[in-house]
């Protein structure tokens, strides 16, 4: 299990936005959510750990707390998103949702709905 003292890792800004992750957990889901996830190679740019209920995401470069998803098993996740234009360039509630799908699919281990996730992640940027 991951903690937060196994990396880097910065507290919250105090600019931060609070939405909604529309996403039903399964047990088997949270158990792996709260696995964790360090980094293996520099292209990673994620570090997650769970702690006291709540899923940190960390950048794994700068250590800067990105998210902080509430986890439960009611079908929304309260999320905390940075919005320090000096950590975070960000905006788009949207896009943050989206990269939030990926994540969490990536540590849940379904991966195959990630392709067309990310698709519509950059093709969002795009415009």
């Amino acid at each position: 299990m991951i903690k937060k003292d196994d990396w880097k890792t910065l507290e919250i800004p105090t600019q931060f936005e609070t939405f909604f992750l529309e996403r039903t957990l399964t047990k088997k889901d949270l158990a792996y959510i709260k696995e964790g996830h360090r980094p293996e190679e520099m292209e990673d740019k994620w570090f997650m750990y769970c702690e006291n209920n709540k899923l940190f995401i960390h950048r794994s470069w700068t250590g800067y707390c990105i998210y902080i998803v509430e986890l439960s098993d009611n079908g929304k996740l309260k999320t905390i998103v940075n919005r320090d234009p000096q950590q975070y360039k960000e905006t788009d509630i949207e896009q943050d949702k989206l990269q939030l799908y990926i994540l969490i699919n990536r540590l849940v281990k379904q991966n195959e709905e990630n392709a067309r996730l990310m698709k519509l992640f950059f093709e969002r940027r795009k415009s």
